[in-house]
């Protein structure tokens, strides 16, 4: 938590003491970034600075790697060539160990069957860094607290994925990543979702989703940057090798 000295975050309104940040949350900056799987290129030629306390958008539709994308900025995916940085402040820091996944389909999901409390248990016991006081500040900076015993997966979709959001929120680092936003959802759900990760981001987390499209301008949702990923090529590396 800040404290009261110069230089402390300011609260914003709305937004619970136990999220802010005393700094302005993980910088990450990819240049000239490239990655190659089985069948090919996965993404490449990738440059994208995503900002310290900004909602930042890797938008592509299926087949673009921009889960792929997003895990590599995340530190969690092999890559072939350019580079990542990670900075808190102008600290160069492991955007691994600073970041919290929310979700990454298909491997990283909440389980169906699990309550609400039981996917709490198992974070608190996982996760070293765990507090329950900001999953509960999350959960209200997102409009999601549901209770302990529903079972996870007969909460809408917007609710499962805010909660998926607020898991990692209580995980205490600086950035939160979160795929596939816009799965499932439409319209003023989807709407709903995106000005709330944009609020979290106000509260000084840095939020990096992806998602097939941005949100509209009309819906006026506050983005630091965004990038449009092209179809990748591993099916054309495929059809020329010999």
């Amino acid at each position: 938590m800040p404290g009261d000295g110069e230089g402390a975050r300011q609260v914003p309104p709305g937004v619970p003491t136990a999220l802010v940040n005393d700094g302005e949350g993980l910088e990450i900056e990819a240049r000239g970034l490239r990655a190659r799987g089985p069948l090919g290129t996965v993404f490449k030629g990738v440059d994208l600075l995503v900002r310290p306390a900004g909602l930042t958008v890797v938008a592509g539709q299926g087949g673009t790697g921009r889960t792929s994308l997003l895990l590599a900025l995340g530190g969690r995916f092999r890559t072939s060539g350019g580079t990542v940085t990670a900075r808190l402040g102008d600290t160069p820091v492991d955007p691994l160990r600073h970041s919290a996944l929310a979700r990454a389909t298909p491997g990283v999901a909440l389980v169906p069957q699990w309550t609400v409390h039981e996917h709490r248990a198992e974070r608190a016991a996982t996760t070293r860094t765990f507090s329950t006081a900001t999953l509960e500040a999350a959960g209200e900076l997102l409009d999601c607290a549901p209770p302990a015993r529903t079972v996870v997966g007969r909460l809408p979709a917007r609710d499962r994925l805010l909660f998926a959001v607020a898991l990692a929120v209580a995980a205490r680092r600086p950035a939160v990543l979160v795929d596939d936003v816009d799965a499932g959802l439409g319209g003023t759900d989807l709407r709903e979702v995106w000005l709330r990760l944009a609020r979290l981001a106000g509260a000084g987390i840095t939020v990096l989703a992806t998602a097939a499209a941005p949100p509209p301008p009309n819906w006026a949702v506050p983005l630091a940057a965004y990038t449009t990923l092209s179809p990748r090529t591993a099916a054309a590396d495929a059809a020329r090798r010999p």
